[in-house]
């Protein structure tokens, strides 16, 4: 029943992580900045704290008994995230929904599903199961060379951009532009996860306080967010002074934006907390398995959209095959990931 039920949260986050980025491409006034401000404060600030009051009340208790080693870590990963979290949005504006997420994501999958395991059993690295594992990377990374391939294809017929974006010059190279962005979310993005599993002290300094074993998951959550939202603030927040772009958000007709960004930094949150109760219903490795099938369940979920918005409508039946062809490249690692992670538990 518990394998069920860990399997069935990691499902649901994937959903909303799937689905997070979706009202990026429906805002009508924001720039990028603006409305990764706002759902920042929803998903890291305003939502944690309401949820923490009313289900793990002494939270600030568990977070100072971890001690300072790992209250530091848990804020240098949280930062380390909102860094990627920014270039997600700006990989994904740039390559576009379907495309973007596949890039970050098989990144992210390599990343964040095997450091902790090279970190805490470095000594079956050379195992059968590390093997796998090591099988299971090289997947990814190919992949990821596959949808590079179908995004660079699909850009030819029309020459113009998935989107408009200061960031990327415009000239020939831009998709090589598009890949180093995407390449550095990916790695980044995956210390959402790092920041969870190296964190867990917290967690079990809440369960000797009296919070249960899923509950206390939230204030490992904390610090990750704490830092995540900081990093945000710096970057974003300083480009709105910088551009003026601040004035976007009270402008008549912004309450749409606004509502758009509710929505992301709700999915946001909901694609996180709920991976962390599904990852502890795992068991030991839950978050190695489970961040394998949660990335994977999220690319189809972005793919899906991706396809329902439009973005490969016009692109050439090559590049539209090339990209399934890396989507199951990268699901099937992810899959040999999880195999080989289960091999050495076993």
């Amino acid at each position: 029943m518990s394998l069920t039920l860990g399997f069935a949260l990691i499902i649901f986050a994937a959903v909303c992580g799937g689905a997070f980025a979706v009202p990026l491409k429906h805002r009508r006034k924001f720039e990028l900045e603006n409305i990764y401000v706002l759902a920042s404060l929803v998903t890291m600030i305003l939502i944690p704290l309401i949820v923490a009051a009313a289900f793990l009340p002494r939270w600030p208790e568990a977070i100072a008994a971890s001690g300072r080693t790992t209250i530091w870590a848990g804020l240098a990963y949280g930062f380390a995230w909102g860094i990627g979290a920014m270039t997600f949005g700006y990989g994904v504006t740039m390559a576009g929904l379907s495309l973007g997420y596949a890039l970050v994501m098989g990144i992210n999958t390599a990343v964040g599903s095997i450091l902790p395991f090279l970190v805490k059993s470095p000594q079956d690295l050379m195992t059968p199961g590390g093997l796998v594992i090591l099988l299971g990377i090289a997947g990814c990374v190919a992949g990821v060379a596959v949808c590079g391939r179908a995004g660079a294809l699909r850009e030819r017929p029309s020459g113009t951009p998935p989107a408009k974006l200061a960031l990327v010059p415009p000239r020939k190279g831009r998709f090589v532009w598009v890949l180093l962005v995407c390449l550095i979310s990916g790695v980044l993005s995956a210390c959402a996860n790092l920041g969870f599993a190296f964190t867990s002290r917290v967690a079990d300094e809440a369960q000797k306080l009296g919070a249960t074993a899923v509950i206390a998951t939230l204030g490992s959550w904390m610090l990750v967010y704490w830092g995540g939202f900081a990093a945000n603030l710096l970057w974003f927040g300083g480009a709105q002074i910088k551009k003026g772009t601040w004035r976007l958000n009270f402008q008549p007709g912004a309450a749409h934006d606004w509502g758009m960004a509710l929505i992301m930094g709700t999915l946001w949150f909901l694609a996180m907390i709920p991976y962390g109760m599904g990852a502890y219903y795992l068991g030991r490795l839950g978050t190695s398995v489970g961040w394998a099938i949660s990335i994977a369940a999220s690319l189809i979920v972005a793919n899906m959209f991706g396809f329902m918005t439009g973005e490969w409508t016009n692109a050439p039946k090559r590049a539209v095959r090339l990209l399934f062809i890396g989507l199951g490249v990268l699901i099937a690692a992810m899959a040999v990931l999880g195999l080989g992670n289960s091999m050495i538990a076993g």
